[in-house]
């Protein structure tokens, strides 16, 4: 998450929350019946919201997906983090209009209530 804020700042992008920010964590799961249970982390503080995941990969080659998205900003970005901090975009910054942010806190929100996977995965 650090270094997505770090690549934005540097982009001028925006100012990104200060260290001291207390980010609340919470594992979010995937709504789909899947082979694996594909779960990410959803951080959040004050308008804040910044979603996590990666696939199963050896440490050196793991690649974190990072969603960045402020409701009050209208601020989204979308892009990816390799294990030696290379940064791609792959959703160039962008301000979301008023629907289009409403849309986005709607998708965190019930992204927010999915359950964890029953016992054995889904639908095994």
């Amino acid at each position: 998450m650090d270094t997505a804020f770090s690549y934005l700042s540097k982009q001028g992008m925006l100012e990104a929350p200060g260290k001291d920010t207390e980010w609340q964590q919470q594992t979010i799961y995937s709504a789909e019946p899947q082979d694996y249970a594909i779960t990410s982390k959803l951080f959040t503080a004050d308008e804040w919201s910044v979603e996590v995941y990666q696939g199963v990969a050896p440490l050196g080659s793991t690649v974190y997906h990072v969603m960045v998205f402020n409701e009050k900003l209208k601020f989204y970005w979308k892009g990816s983090i390799k294990a030696d901090g290379n940064v791609a975009e792959e959703g160039a910054f962008k301000r979301l209009s008023e629907r289009e942010s409403q849309k986005m806190a709607a998708e965190l929100s019930r992204k927010r209530q999915i359950p964890p996977p029953r016992p054995g995965g889904y639908g095994h």
